[in-house]
């Protein structure tokens, strides 16, 4: 286990450029095993690079580690100067912009299996009774795409959020209500982990 340990660690602080806290190498070698009937997600090894760089969180979170989800359009990030960090959960399309909220030591958090985490976002989502903007956070696969036209009832072209110059985050749906689109965006961040949403601000 300690060989597991040490070789995941290594593989990823080269894909990534950090050493991973020790607290998530427990989740990842099973020393602290998480229950995931919840909604958060806890990446693995060998996706968290991918996500790290598809959110650009090197460049506009320096000294953060992007390690999960939350299901609804936050992502769970970490210090990488501590072997047991804070989580903290910022808008996966406010990178950089917002310090987002604490949620506790990263242990504590996973003893629990995240159901802390899973009761504030339902919480929160279930208050956000005002109109919300639905954006989609980075370029999708088409079949991510297809999947999205469908749930979300848009006529959006596919070229548009495939095509290599297409702009992210990108706004699909604005002035909407969460009671609405919830279902469907949770089932879609579960898949892809591709959409935020922020309140809408009237012009």
């Amino acid at each position: 286990m300690d060989e597991d340990r040490k070789a995941i660690s290594q593989r990823v602080e080269a894909q990534v450029g950090v050493r991973p806290p020790e607290a998530l190498l427990d989740v990842w070698t099973g020393v602290r095993p998480v229950d995931d009937d919840g909604d958060v997600y806890v990446y693995g090894p060998d996706e968290i690079a991918e996500r790290n760089l598809a959110y650009e969180v090197p460049e506009y979170a320096p000294g953060l580690l992007l390690i999960g989800n939350d299901g609804g359009g936050d992502g769970l990030f970490v210090a990488t100067n501590d072997p047991d960090p804070e989580v903290v959960l910022i808008d996966l399309g406010a990178v950089g912009t917002s310090d987002g909220t604490r949620a506790g030591r990263l242990s504590v958090l996973a003893a629990e299996g995240f159901r802390s985490i899973d009761s504030t976002e339902d919480a929160r989502l279930e208050a956000a009774a005002g109109p919300i903007d639905v954006l989609v956070t980075h370029r999708p696969g088409v079949k991510a795409v297809m999947e999205m036209r469908k749930l979300l009832h848009l006529s959006l072209p596919i070229s548009a959020l495939t095509a290599a110059d297409a702009q992210f985050p990108m706004v699909v749906l604005t002035d909407v209500y969460y009671a609405k689109y919830g279902e469907a965006i949770s089932q879609l961040n579960m898949r892809y982990q591709c959409l935020a949403v922020r309140p809408h601000v009237a012009a």
